[in-house]
Protein backbone atom coordinates (compact mmCIF):
# COMPACT_ATOMS: atom_id res chain seq x y z
CA UNK A 1 0.00 0.00 0.00
CA UNK A 2 1.18 2.95 -1.14
CA UNK A 3 -0.58 6.90 0.12
CA UNK A 4 -3.67 4.22 0.55
CA UNK A 5 -3.23 2.72 -2.56
CA UNK A 6 -2.76 -0.60 -3.53
CA UNK A 7 0.33 -0.99 -5.29
CA UNK A 8 0.19 -2.69 -8.80
CA UNK A 9 1.56 -5.99 -9.66
CA UNK A 10 4.63 -4.75 -11.10
CA UNK A 11 5.54 -1.92 -8.87
CA UNK A 12 9.25 -0.89 -9.04
CA UNK A 13 9.94 -3.95 -11.28
CA UNK A 14 12.78 -3.22 -14.46
CA UNK A 15 10.25 -4.57 -17.44
CA UNK A 16 11.82 -5.02 -21.16
CA UNK A 17 9.32 -5.09 -24.04
CA UNK A 18 10.47 -5.76 -27.33
CA UNK A 19 8.47 -4.44 -30.27
CA UNK A 20 6.46 -1.67 -28.15
CA UNK A 21 6.09 0.57 -31.16
CA UNK A 22 2.37 -0.29 -31.75
CA UNK A 23 0.05 -3.24 -31.53
CA UNK A 24 0.27 -6.11 -28.81
CA UNK A 25 3.63 -4.21 -27.87
CA UNK A 26 2.29 -1.09 -26.79
CA UNK A 27 -0.95 -2.53 -25.24
CA UNK A 28 1.94 -4.69 -22.93
CA UNK A 29 4.06 -1.51 -21.88
CA UNK A 30 0.72 0.52 -21.21
CA UNK A 31 -0.44 -2.11 -18.69
CA UNK A 32 2.69 -2.73 -17.16
CA UNK A 33 3.42 1.28 -17.01
CA UNK A 34 -0.01 1.68 -15.47
CA UNK A 35 0.66 -1.68 -12.75
CA UNK A 36 3.92 0.83 -11.71
CA UNK A 37 6.61 -0.81 -13.77
CA UNK A 38 9.57 1.02 -14.99
CA UNK A 39 9.34 0.27 -19.16
CA UNK A 40 12.35 -0.11 -21.71
CA UNK A 41 10.71 -0.99 -25.40
CA UNK A 42 12.18 -1.64 -28.40
CA UNK A 43 11.24 -0.58 -32.00
CA UNK A 44 12.84 -1.01 -35.52
CA UNK A 45 11.54 1.54 -38.02
CA UNK A 46 8.75 2.94 -36.15
CA UNK A 47 9.98 6.04 -35.23
CA UNK A 48 6.55 7.79 -35.11
CA UNK A 49 4.97 4.93 -33.75
CA UNK A 50 7.63 4.27 -30.67
CA UNK A 51 6.99 8.37 -29.88
CA UNK A 52 3.63 7.39 -29.27
CA UNK A 53 4.19 5.05 -26.80
CA UNK A 54 6.56 6.46 -24.92
CA UNK A 55 3.88 9.51 -24.54
CA UNK A 56 1.55 7.15 -23.75
CA UNK A 57 3.83 5.97 -20.68
CA UNK A 58 5.05 9.55 -19.48
CA UNK A 59 1.95 10.12 -17.46
CA UNK A 60 2.89 6.40 -15.36
CA UNK A 61 6.69 4.73 -15.67
CA UNK A 62 9.91 6.18 -16.14
CA UNK A 63 10.56 4.79 -20.27
CA UNK A 64 13.26 3.79 -21.95
CA UNK A 65 12.79 3.78 -25.96
CA UNK A 66 15.56 1.53 -27.94
CA UNK A 67 15.73 1.80 -31.49
CA UNK A 68 17.26 -1.73 -32.45
CA UNK A 69 17.24 -4.12 -35.53
CA UNK A 70 17.37 -7.42 -33.69
CA UNK A 71 18.25 -9.43 -35.81
CA UNK A 72 22.15 -7.88 -35.51
CA UNK A 73 23.83 -10.67 -34.09
CA UNK A 74 25.07 -8.43 -31.04
CA UNK A 75 21.81 -6.29 -30.73
CA UNK A 76 20.42 -8.04 -28.11
CA UNK A 77 23.22 -8.00 -25.52
CA UNK A 78 23.33 -4.33 -26.78
CA UNK A 79 20.08 -3.97 -25.45
CA UNK A 80 20.17 -5.74 -22.48
CA UNK A 81 22.96 -4.05 -21.38
CA UNK A 82 21.61 -0.62 -21.70
CA UNK A 83 18.40 -1.37 -19.75
CA UNK A 84 21.26 -2.76 -17.01
CA UNK A 85 23.64 0.22 -17.04
CA UNK A 86 20.13 2.90 -17.29
CA UNK A 87 18.15 0.65 -13.82
CA UNK A 88 20.80 -1.76 -12.39
CA UNK A 89 19.03 -4.81 -14.20
CA UNK A 90 16.07 -6.38 -14.90
CA UNK A 91 13.00 -8.03 -13.89
CA UNK A 92 11.24 -9.33 -16.46
CA UNK A 93 11.64 -9.92 -20.38
CA UNK A 94 9.05 -9.78 -22.76
CA UNK A 95 9.75 -10.91 -26.19
CA UNK A 96 6.99 -9.43 -28.48
CA UNK A 97 8.68 -8.51 -31.39
CA UNK A 98 8.26 -10.58 -34.69
CA UNK A 99 7.71 -10.26 -38.12
CA UNK A 100 4.92 -12.35 -40.67
CA UNK A 101 3.93 -11.86 -44.45
CA UNK A 102 1.02 -13.50 -46.40
CA UNK A 103 3.51 -15.68 -48.58
CA UNK A 104 2.51 -19.30 -49.69
CA UNK A 105 4.78 -21.95 -49.38
CA UNK A 106 6.23 -22.61 -52.63
CA UNK A 107 7.18 -18.94 -52.46
CA UNK A 108 8.97 -18.56 -49.31
CA UNK A 109 12.33 -18.27 -50.61
CA UNK A 110 15.55 -18.66 -48.28
CA UNK A 111 16.19 -14.80 -47.57
CA UNK A 112 12.62 -14.59 -46.46
CA UNK A 113 12.66 -17.66 -44.44
CA UNK A 114 16.43 -16.51 -42.67
CA UNK A 115 14.84 -12.79 -42.27
CA UNK A 116 11.73 -14.05 -40.60
CA UNK A 117 14.13 -16.80 -38.19
CA UNK A 118 16.52 -14.33 -37.37
CA UNK A 119 13.62 -11.91 -35.61
CA UNK A 120 11.16 -14.61 -34.15
CA UNK A 121 13.35 -17.08 -33.10
CA UNK A 122 16.88 -16.13 -32.88
CA UNK A 123 16.73 -13.10 -31.52
CA UNK A 124 14.40 -14.89 -29.12
CA UNK A 125 17.38 -16.83 -27.80
CA UNK A 126 19.66 -14.37 -28.01
CA UNK A 127 17.04 -12.08 -25.42
CA UNK A 128 16.61 -14.70 -23.47
CA UNK A 129 20.35 -15.68 -22.67
CA UNK A 130 21.45 -12.24 -22.04
CA UNK A 131 18.42 -11.62 -19.73
CA UNK A 132 18.99 -15.17 -17.88
CA UNK A 133 22.53 -14.40 -17.32
CA UNK A 134 21.36 -11.13 -15.16
CA UNK A 135 18.20 -12.99 -13.63
CA UNK A 136 20.05 -15.86 -12.44
CA UNK A 137 22.70 -13.54 -10.14
CA UNK A 138 19.72 -12.17 -8.70
CA UNK A 139 17.58 -15.09 -8.19
CA UNK A 140 14.82 -13.73 -9.75
CA UNK A 141 13.31 -13.38 -13.46
CA UNK A 142 9.83 -13.95 -15.50
CA UNK A 143 10.37 -14.44 -19.19
CA UNK A 144 6.82 -14.64 -21.24
CA UNK A 145 7.38 -15.16 -24.99
CA UNK A 146 4.72 -14.12 -26.88
CA UNK A 147 3.50 -16.83 -29.14
CA UNK A 148 0.75 -17.30 -32.16
CA UNK A 149 -2.37 -19.78 -32.30
CA UNK A 150 -0.43 -20.49 -35.40
CA UNK A 151 2.17 -22.23 -33.41
CA UNK A 152 -0.10 -23.99 -31.19
CA UNK A 153 -2.56 -25.43 -33.98
CA UNK A 154 -2.93 -26.78 -37.34
CA UNK A 155 -4.74 -23.19 -38.86
CA UNK A 156 -4.30 -21.34 -42.20
CA UNK A 157 -1.07 -19.49 -41.68
CA UNK A 158 2.17 -18.84 -43.79
CA UNK A 159 4.45 -21.67 -42.86
CA UNK A 160 7.66 -19.85 -41.47
CA UNK A 161 5.79 -18.00 -39.24
CA UNK A 162 4.15 -21.08 -37.90
CA UNK A 163 7.18 -22.51 -37.43
CA UNK A 164 8.69 -19.49 -36.00
CA UNK A 165 6.11 -19.58 -33.13
CA UNK A 166 6.11 -23.17 -32.64
CA UNK A 167 9.98 -22.93 -32.19
CA UNK A 168 9.02 -20.37 -29.84
CA UNK A 169 6.92 -22.73 -27.42
CA UNK A 170 9.42 -25.33 -27.32
CA UNK A 171 11.84 -22.85 -26.33
CA UNK A 172 9.86 -21.66 -23.47
CA UNK A 173 9.40 -25.19 -22.42
CA UNK A 174 12.95 -26.20 -22.26
CA UNK A 175 13.40 -22.33 -20.52
CA UNK A 176 11.07 -23.13 -17.77
CA UNK A 177 13.47 -26.39 -16.78
CA UNK A 178 16.23 -25.20 -16.96
CA UNK A 179 16.03 -21.69 -15.19
CA UNK A 180 13.17 -23.00 -12.86
CA UNK A 181 15.58 -23.67 -10.24
CA UNK A 182 16.87 -19.74 -10.09
CA UNK A 183 13.96 -18.38 -9.41
CA UNK A 184 13.51 -17.54 -13.26
CA UNK A 185 9.50 -18.30 -14.48
CA UNK A 186 9.33 -19.08 -18.60
CA UNK A 187 5.76 -18.85 -20.15
CA UNK A 188 4.40 -18.08 -23.44
CA UNK A 189 1.31 -16.40 -24.79
CA UNK A 190 -0.26 -18.46 -27.71
CA UNK A 191 -2.03 -14.72 -28.99
CA UNK A 192 -5.17 -14.80 -31.43
CA UNK A 193 -5.86 -11.68 -33.61
CA UNK A 194 -5.35 -8.45 -31.72
CA UNK A 195 -5.98 -4.54 -33.12
CA UNK A 196 -3.06 -3.47 -34.71
CA UNK A 197 0.53 -4.66 -35.05
CA UNK A 198 0.55 -8.34 -37.27
CA UNK A 199 -2.82 -7.78 -37.61
CA UNK A 200 -1.93 -6.11 -40.99
CA UNK A 201 -0.73 -8.91 -42.63
CA UNK A 202 -3.66 -11.62 -42.47
CA UNK A 203 -5.78 -11.67 -45.33
CA UNK A 204 -9.06 -10.58 -45.24
CA UNK A 205 -11.12 -13.89 -45.58
CA UNK A 206 -8.82 -15.31 -42.29
CA UNK A 207 -9.70 -13.00 -40.05
CA UNK A 208 -13.52 -13.52 -41.16
CA UNK A 209 -12.94 -17.38 -40.50
CA UNK A 210 -11.04 -16.34 -36.97
CA UNK A 211 -14.00 -14.06 -36.17
CA UNK A 212 -16.56 -16.86 -36.94
CA UNK A 213 -14.87 -19.19 -35.00
CA UNK A 214 -14.06 -16.99 -32.10
CA UNK A 215 -16.23 -18.00 -29.04
CA UNK A 216 -16.31 -13.64 -28.23
CA UNK A 217 -16.85 -12.54 -31.95
CA UNK A 218 -14.81 -10.16 -31.97
CA UNK A 219 -10.86 -9.29 -32.50
CA UNK A 220 -8.90 -8.86 -29.07
CA UNK A 221 -7.85 -5.65 -27.83
CA UNK A 222 -3.85 -5.03 -27.09
CA UNK A 223 -4.51 -3.97 -23.53
CA UNK A 224 -6.16 -7.48 -22.85
CA UNK A 225 -3.04 -9.13 -24.01
CA UNK A 226 -0.96 -6.64 -21.35
CA UNK A 227 -3.11 -7.68 -18.45
CA UNK A 228 -2.09 -11.48 -18.98
CA UNK A 229 1.16 -10.85 -19.41
CA UNK A 230 1.70 -8.18 -16.39
CA UNK A 231 0.57 -11.34 -14.17
CA UNK A 232 2.60 -13.48 -16.05
CA UNK A 233 5.69 -11.41 -15.04
CA UNK A 234 4.77 -10.54 -11.72
CA UNK A 235 5.74 -12.27 -8.28
CA UNK A 236 2.21 -12.49 -7.94
CA UNK A 237 2.95 -15.73 -10.55
CA UNK A 238 4.78 -17.58 -8.14
CA UNK A 239 4.42 -21.43 -9.70
CA UNK A 240 2.84 -21.21 -13.47
CA UNK A 241 6.06 -22.47 -15.52
CA UNK A 242 6.57 -23.62 -18.61
CA UNK A 243 2.95 -23.14 -19.75
CA UNK A 244 1.68 -21.87 -23.59
CA UNK A 245 -1.23 -19.88 -22.62
CA UNK A 246 -3.95 -19.70 -25.45
CA UNK A 247 -5.56 -15.77 -25.97
CA UNK A 248 -7.65 -15.83 -28.25
CA UNK A 249 -11.45 -15.40 -26.72
CA UNK A 250 -11.89 -19.30 -27.35
CA UNK A 251 -11.21 -19.63 -31.10
CA UNK A 252 -9.29 -22.90 -30.70
CA UNK A 253 -11.88 -24.27 -27.90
Amino acid sequence: MSNGMPEGLLQGRRVLVTGGSGGIGRGICEVAAREGARVAFTYHGNAEGAEATRAKLGAHAEAIAIQVDLRERDAPARVMAQVEAAWGGIDALINNAAISEAVPFVLIDDDDWDDLMALNVTAVFRLCRAAARAMVRQKYGRIVNIGSIAGARSIASPVHYATSKGAIEGMTRSLAHELGSYGILTNCVAAGIFEGGLRSTIPEHHQKRYLDACALGRIGSPSECGELVAWLASARNSYLNGTVLVLDGGTLA
